[in-house]
């Protein structure tokens, strides 16, 4: 009965995967067509990684459910729409074909550093060592797309938590930083996997065929500029 109820009204967390696989499902042939079939063990990859990660983000909105009916966004703050993906066909790969020789990102690296800002400052002093993290990744806005994604994200979550960690306390409502402690945890070990399908991916890229690049939206920065 959970299960059925969470497909009719699913938390925000379940909602953003259910956007994104129906968004990659639907370009997976495209991107095959143009590819000549090299793309669908990409394509295939990004899709099942999402199905596995729905009984996680159901625990994830389970437990923000209160916060949520207490008048505090605990995760609806955090995703945004898959519709603000570009489009399919909108971006062109000209400034890639030239980026052949750049050195791809150590996720390991990036997780050690972002990690050691947390212990020593929470969600404040993380989100300054992940605005670096990503302002190294800016030379090459058409490559590592899920690793930046990721980073974009939790620091997203790490700018926001602490506002929500506040409000939770006027309301008189537990912390949730426990909740949300563990959501950038899980963000920051998946860094490996999204480098590696990066890396699959990199090779169509130069041949200009985009997956990735336009399959995933922009995560602006939180609070939005006034």
């Amino acid at each position: 009965m959970e299960l059925l109820l969470s497909r009719v009204h699913p938390g925000a967390f379940e909602h953003h995967l259910r956007e994104a696989i129906a968004l990659n499902r639907d370009r997976a042939p495209r991107y095959a067509a143009l590819s000549g079939g090299a793309s669908r063990p990409i394509s295939y990859a990004l899709i099942a990684s999402e199905y596995l990660l729905l009984p996680v983000a159901r625990w994830f909105d389970r437990r923000a459910a209160p916060y949520h009916e207490a008048g505090v966004p605990l995760l609806e703050d955090l995703f945004v729409p898959m519709a603000s993906a570009p489009a399919f066909g909108s971006i062109r790969f000209i400034e890639v074909k030239t980026e052949g020789g750049a050195l791809a990102p150590q996720p390991s690296a990036i997780r050690q550093r972002v990690a050691k800002a947390y212990r020593a400052g929470s969600f404040a002093g993380a989100a300054p060592a992940l605005a670096a993290e990503l302002d190294a990744l800016r030379d090459a806005p058409l490559t590592d797309c899920l690793l930046r994604h990721l980073l974009e994200s939790i620091h997203r979550l790490a700018t926001i938590a602490p506002h929500h960690i506040e409000r939770c306390g006027a309301r008189g409502l537990p912390s949730p930083a426990p909740l949300l402690a563990q959501l950038f945890w899980m963000h920051l070990w998946g860094l490996a996997p999204a480098a590696a399908l990066d890396r699959r991916a990199r090779p169509l890229q130069l041949r200009g065929i985009p997956i990735l690049a336009q399959d995933l939206p922009p995560i602006p920065a939180w609070p939005p500029a006034s």
